[in-house]
């Protein structure tokens, strides 16, 4: 058991067969759901609630083969706020990815640029992220760490669920793009402790 300060989010971490199981304490709610096991002692201080865009894939994802993909990512902020209350206004969010993966298995890493909405008056944030997701069905996980700019040596992560595709995913008509919104905010961690 490991004890988190600093945080009205205290979460109880269990590792039983191999599984990691985190059961939130005191009140942390769904904010735990998206957040990796290794940034549970983390606290939020900069949050998006809205992220949507597209990833598109060269030369395509295909559902039975894993070859190495480039992929580029887009995508527009909303709802986000920190330390001084709610920010106006949008912000952007980009990414260049490569790795090995087919369209039920993604494992990509990269730089992801982050402008935040002009009115939080912070600088870009470069991280280096990596992009996975186990299944075609579920979201893709996206986690990092905040290289240079506003929150450096931070932590970065969210969820994205595709929600629409371009090709199918055969070898005649590979997936060379999807659209995406988050199911998670796209939210920057510090560790307080």
């Amino acid at each position: 058991m490991f004890t988190f300060k600093h945080s009205a989010r205290a979460a109880l971490l269990a590792i039983t067969g191999g599984t990691m199981l985190a059961a939130s304490l005191g009140g942390a709610g769904a904010a735990h759901a998206s957040t990796p096991p290794h940034q549970l002692g983390f606290s939020s201080v900069e949050s998006c609630t809205g992220l949507s865009g597209t990833i598109h894939w060269h030369p395509g994802l295909v559902k039975t083969k894993v070859k190495t993909e480039q992929a580029v990512l887009t995508g527009t902020l909303t709802g986000c706020s920190g330390y001084n209350g709610a920010q106006a206004g949008t912000g952007t969010v980009s990414a260049v990815l490569t790795g090995r993966s087919r369209l039920g298995s993604i494992v990509e890493n990269g730089t992801l640029t982050v402008n935040w909405p002009t009115a939080s008056g912070l600088n870009p944030s470069t991280s280096t992220v990596s992009v996975r997701r186990a299944a075609a069905d579920q979201p893709f996980s996206v986690f990092g760490t905040v290289a240079s700019g506003a929150f450096s040596t931070a932590a970065l992560s969210t969820n994205l669920l595709a929600t629409t595709q371009t090709g199918t995913g055969t070898s005649h008509h590979p997936v060379t793009g999807q659209s995406f919104v988050n199911t998670a905010p796209l939210a920057v961690r510090v560790n307080l402790g």
